[in-house]
């Protein structure tokens, strides 16, 4: 058996560093609070200006056991903010980047 060679695009991802974190202060009657995070992203080796990501959440609860979960967002190349309400029980203990969605090579040649 003879195995012909693979060409395939290599892979490349866009470097994404969390720069500032922090809750808005809660306002009454709403029983949640804005917690927005601040992130820099370096897409140069990339043949494009965004894409997706996930964060994984560590969510320290109050009256319930802590739960972790990763939500999908969207990233630009730059200074990016997102923004994700929690309720008044509930705390972000941990945050960090999961999973970096591939983009194409800027240097890629076919």
């Amino acid at each position: 058996m003879a195995a012909t060679p693979s060409w395939a695009e290599p892979v490349c991802k866009p470097t994404i560093v969390f720069t500032e974190a922090r809750y808005a202060e809660m306002k009454l009657p709403k029983l949640q609070r804005t917690w927005t995070a601040a992130f820099s992203v370096d897409a140069s080796r990339c043949a494009t200006s965004s894409g997706s990501f996930s964060i994984l959440f560590r969510v320290w609860k109050e009256n319930a056991p802590d739960i972790e979960y990763a939500e999908s967002f969207q990233w630009l190349s730059g200074l990016n903010v997102i923004a994700k309400e929690f309720w008044v029980d509930e705390a972000v203990g941990a945050y960090t980047v999961n999973n970096v969605a591939p983009c194409r090579c800027a240097n890629f040649k076919n």
